[in-house]
């Protein structure tokens, strides 16, 4: 015991003892909350965190994101203003440390949730300048405000606040990501040094985005999410601007960008468009350097019209949602495509020399010509309703064109049970029809077995697996990895709380009886069967 003691004391004096880049290492692994305890282990570690050039304040790590409602007991929204004053107050302690020992604070993260304007906003300004005088470099700024429009101040909406002019004069910054707020077109923006600016639901117009782009042109990452006030997204005098992602959730008619160093271009749309033919036009000719494009829900045929000349760079494409009912893919650069949800569509044709990987996700085969002779990576995933011969036939068209389509694996499921299968081949799809009955869902994809399992596993929860394979080897790995749960994904191998080896031939359960036929067929073909019950959290 003794021994134990003195083993234990020369720990925590070599805890106490590490350099200061090390304790770094260890705080940036912690919230403010958790690191700031720290400064008590020692004095070493006190001075490590007053030098800390990273802070961040987040109201939900101190479960204090309630806010008062008019139907709620009086002392239940006193306690949550009591909270969120000792938040404000735990803020102002923190920052007082830092102010004695004149840190500089590389990182400042401040989110805070419904706070009346009066009550919070002054605040706020002064945390604010505490952090812009300490040459802060990247800032995170989260606030909702509530403007309350009753005298007991128990009724209100969230409102865009004006952003603190001391934020616009920080000229140190260099990433800037900003929620909730309104820019304006007398702002003055003095960012000179910004590289990266993500804005999150803020009010702007087309002269606040036209005044940004010509204020801050080193700009390389921009992005917009669920912005609103224009119509018109024009972005221009940005020569290193390299992403621009835009996620809209109003109308929006034009996009034009003129970025001669763009590389990713990412447009989801979340707004419905019309019957009248109205939709958004999108201009990218001079961004000859894209290589990544990006699509969700819109009308914009002329796009993809002589897609290979505009973008002679062009490798990756991904299109969800799209509007339209066909459209001709031809390139010669391309790389990776992907079409997912994509209901309208009837018509695709693919002209694509140097494809490696295709990603299909609909209800339908649109596939009119596929010319993709490079092709390595396939996945395809459809559901399975009331499809008829001539459907099947033209899935085994375009399974025939795949290079690599003898190493090929299946996956075939419904809401409780799946199945997996090693191999595909002519048979298997003749017999794919004779399930449309059963409605399930059938995912083809040139993954190995094993890998397939995990991200099958991931995306539905069965109670019931069977996986067919013609090597035993398979099959005792793929047993070792279900049993022992030796998962890649922590978030599966939590979730999955217990599996144990089935007989499907005690299975008396009716409803499943079509799925024990359905695997037990497949043993006429020199496949081994294994079966597992799935227990999930």
């Amino acid at each position: 015991m003794e021994l134990q003691r003195k083993q234990s004391k020369q720990e925590d004096e070599q805890m106490c003892d590490l350099p200061e880049p090390i304790i770094h290492k260890i705080l940036f692994l912690l919230n403010t909350k958790d690191a700031a305890r720290t400064s008590v282990l020692s004095k070493t570690w006190q001075r490590a965190w007053t030098s800390f050039p990273r802070i961040s304040f987040e109201e939900l790590d101190f479960n204090a994101g309630g806010i008062e409602q008019p139907n709620y007991y009086p002392k239940t929204n006193k306690a949550i203003k009591m909270k969120k004053e000792s938040f404000m107050a735990y803020i102002d302690k923190t920052l007082q440390s830092f102010l004695e020992h004149n840190s500089n604070i590389e990182e400042f993260t401040l989110k805070l949730t419904y706070h009346d304007k009066e009550f919070v906003l002054p605040r706020v300004v002064k945390w604010l300048t505490f952090a812009t005088e300490r040459k802060v470099k990247v800032l995170s700024l989260c606030l909702s405000i509530i403007d309350f429009i009753d005298e007991h101040k128990l009724l209100g909406k969230q409102v865009y606040y004006s952003l603190p002019q001391v934020v616009l004069e920080a000229k140190t910054i260099s990433e800037l990501q900003l929620s909730h707020c309104k820019l304006e077109p007398c702002n003055e923006f003095k960012f000179c040094h910004l590289k990266t600016l993500n804005l999150n639901d803020v009010h702007l117009d087309e002269q606040v985005i036209l005044n940004l782009t010509l204020s801050c042109p080193l700009i390389e990452d921009f992005r917009l999410n669920n912005c609103q006030g224009f119509e018109h997204l024009m972005v221009s005098s940005l020569p290193r601007l390299n992403l621009f992602h835009v996620v809209a959730n109003t109308k929006v008619l034009r996009i034009e960008i003129d970025g001669p160093s763009l590389q990713t271009f990412h447009y989801w749309s979340r707004y419905s468009y019309g019957l009248d033919n109205e939709h958004c036009d999108i201009y990218l000719e001079a961004c000859k350097n894209l290589k990544r494009l990006f699509f969700h829900n819109i009308m914009a045929v002329e796009l993809l019209e002589n897609i290979g000349s505009k973008f002679p760079t062009l490798e990756v494409l991904e299109i969800s949602e799209w509007k339209m009912t066909d459209i001709e893919i031809s390139c010669q650069t391309l790389r990776v495509l992907t079409l997912e949800n994509c209901r309208d569509l009837e018509v695709v044709e693919v002209d694509t020399p140097n494809l490696v990987s295709l990603h299909c996700r609909m209800n339908k085969l649109p596939f009119y010509s596929f010319d993709a002779p490079s092709l390595l990576e396939v996945e395809l995933k459809f559901y399975l309703r009331s499809c008829s011969n001539l459907w099947f036939d033209e899935l085994k068209k375009l399974v025939g064109k795949f290079n690599n389509s003898e190493g090929l694996n299946l996956v075939i499921h419904s809401k409780c049970n799946g199945i997996l299968l090693d191999g595909l081949n002519e048979r298997v799809l003749s017999w794919l029809i004779d399930l449309t009955e059963l409605r399930p869902t059938i995912a083809i994809s040139s993954m190995g077995l094993s890998n397939l399992v995990e991200r099958f596993l991931l995306d539905s929860h069965v109670e019931t697996l069977s996986i067919l394979s013609s090597s035993s080897k398979l099959l005792e790995v793929l047993n070792e990895k279900l049993i022992n749960r030796l998962f890649k994904s922590r978030c599966l191998h939590d979730s999955l709380s217990g599996v144990k080896v089935v007989n499907l031939d005690r299975e008396e359960d009716l409803e499943f009886s079509k799925w024990i036929a359905l695997s037990k067929s497949h043993e006429t073909m020199d496949y081994k069967i294994t079966s597992f019950k799935l227990e999930w959290m």
